[in-house]
């Protein structure tokens, strides 16, 4: 009898369903070897699961997906942005919001953190919210700290209120890591929606005729808050003028020194920024005389105990400005608190919360396999290298220069190689484009304190140049 050729050939079956043998155990290819992981959501959610029949989300659907690494239909996130742009378009440049309220500073796309968050500030159906900007660039789930941020404020629009920051524009979240991040879990259509809707939202809030609050500081273009309603918002920020002040203006460094604050002009030019303004201590006190108000809260600078009140007025004896920063060991290296202020009208109350942990993803939303190419490249030349100085001559001048250009190829592998290692240690601050190391070697973020956080991703802090810049 003839043998069947095909009798012993395995089937496609076989083939993708292997065993693995680890740890003295045997696995199938397709069991989950770590099993208290559990496998991310494959199923996208719909327009119609999360909306059904209603004009507003299902946010604890929506919630439990996103919790989960869960993504949606593009038209399911862009119907999301749309109708969130569609209330923050109708909404004024300086908003009245009344009392109690709490104010949130920079998530910067660290959803669990702001999660954490809302457990510390309550449950967004029965307390009041505001935002003060920079929700996207340099966390690994901006996008999910978007469409839920947007999912809430078309639930409760009354309630709700989300102003812009720096990072809400084009031209910084090209340089940073917004824009990939879109790419990759929706694409290009979906980040252009989230720009129409970031040039929509308003840029200022007054609360109960006592706090202006903004994301930057304010402008020696600006006497009266009414001013903030005769500024175009809906553009590209610029690099000077109002708008660009309210957005990246800072303190100065001697702003509760008074030795100091008694040399300095009212505005000087804020370097580390590369635009708008430091605002002293004189400045910001004839602004809240000018206004009648009480103080001024802002975000846009981190805070080792995620809050700062600086120097008092001297009439009011309430600090003048307040800053909150609400993302928790910011960038993974910080090791700052997050911090929230909840204000009732009379009385300031400020709730820190620490960080949590987070699904890992590689820096720069990288895989496996890109990130590991380096590494490779390197053995193989390493390889390469050590075959032709055992076989060269050293009277064949062919070879030695071979051998020295490959010296070369591994010399650079092996530099991407430590860049590749330490990226993992040193998060976003990296410069993130150039990417390239601007310490010296660190073996574990246990090494980083806030300070020295602060120093590597200075040149982050400085407004990147770009093809959205604007003189």
């Amino acid at each position: 009898m003839k043998k069947n050729p095909h009798q012993n050939q395995p089937t496609k079956k076989d083939i993708y369903q292997s065993t693995i043998k680890m740890n003295r155990k045997i696995y199938s290819s397709t069991d989950r070897v770590m099993d208290s992981v559990p496998y991310p959501p494959v199923h996208l959610l719909t327009i119609k699961e999360i909306f059904g029949t209603s004009d507003k989300p299902n946010l604890s659907l929506l919630l439990q997906h996103l919790e989960a690494e869960g993504r949606l239909e593009l038209d399911a996130a862009l119907t999301i942005m749309i109708r969130g742009r569609e209330l923050t378009a109708r909404e004024p440049n300086l908003l009245e919001i009344g009392t109690p309220v709490t104010i949130v500073g920079d998530i910067h796309g660290q959803f669990f953190d702001m999660l954490k968050m809302f457990e510390k500030g309550g449950d967004v159906a029965s307390n009041r919210y505001l935002f003060l900007g920079d929700y996207v660039d340099r966390g690994q789930f901006s996008v999910e700290v978007v469409l839920y941020l947007w999912a809430i404020k078309i639930t409760y629009p009354d309630t709700f209120f989300l102003l812009r920051g720096n990072h809400e524009c084009r031209n910084l979240t090209v340089y940073f890591t917004f824009k990939d991040e879109c790419l990759l879990k929706l694409g290009d259509l979906f980040y252009e929606e989230c720009m129409k809707s970031f040039d929509c939202l308003p840029i200022a809030a007054l609360v109960q005729g006592q706090l202006f609050c903004l994301h930057g500081c304010i402008s020696p273009e600006i006497r009266y808050i009414r001013e903030v309603t005769d500024i175009n918002r809906i553009i590209e920020p610029p690099t000077k003028g109002p708008l660009c002040d309210i957005l990246w203006a800072d303190p100065t460094d001697g702003y509760d020194n008074e030795k100091l604050e008694q040399k300095l002009e009212m505005y000087t030019h804020n370097g580390p920024r590369g635009c708008s303004y430091n605002v002293s201590y004189k400045a910001m006190c004839k602004f809240l005389d000018d206004n009648d108000l009480l103080c001024v809260i802002r975000a846009h600078q981190v805070q080792s105990a995620g809050c700062k009140m600086y120097k008092k007025h001297e009439k009011t004896l309430f600090p003048t400005l307040v800053t909150i920063f609400s993302a928790p060991n910011y960038c993974e290296v910080y090791k700052n608190r997050g911090a929230i202020l909840r204000y009732d009208g009379s009385v300031m109350h400020v709730f820190q919360y620490k960080w949590v942990k987070h699904p890992y993803v590689l820096p720069n939303f990288l895989d496996a396999f890109r990130w590991s190419i380096p590494f490779v490249l390197e053995k193989v030349t390493d390889m390469f290298l050590a075959i032709l100085k055992y076989c060269s001559d050293e009277h064949d001048s062919r070879l030695s220069r071979r051998t020295q250009i490959i010296e070369k190829i591994v010399h650079y592998y092996a530099s991407l190689s430590d860049e590749a290692e330490q990226s993992l240690v040193l998060g976003n601050v990296l410069p993130p484009i150039t990417n390239r190391l601007t310490d010296s070697r660190i073996a574990n973020k246990d090494q980083i304190d806030f300070q020295t956080a602060q120093r590597m991703d200075y040149p982050n802090e400085h407004l990147p140049y770009n093809q959205y810049r604007h003189k």
